[in-house]
């Protein structure tokens, strides 16, 4: 299990955990409610790939995520 990404917007770690879902890879979102459980730590959710031999696919789908390609 390898934690691959991080945010401050929960909708955001939520969105890429669709987007990783439905390429097939088994994900899991953590620290999700911690925030709003223990006010004033600073615990923002992060997504974690359940599968290490699918990291590297994961990483490749983030990345693409978080710089699109504009078509020509």
């Amino acid at each position: 299990m390898k934690r691959i990404f991080t945010s401050t917007n929960s909708a955001e770690v939520g969105l890429l955990k669709s987007r990783l879902e439905e390429a097939g890879i088994e994900c899991e979102i953590r620290n999700e409610f911690a925030a709003q459980a223990l006010p004033g730590t600073a615990f923002d959710p992060e997504l974690w790939v359940l599968d290490d031999a699918q990291y590297a696919e994961a990483k490749g789908l983030l990345e693409a995520w978080q710089h699109p390609v504009a078509p020509e």
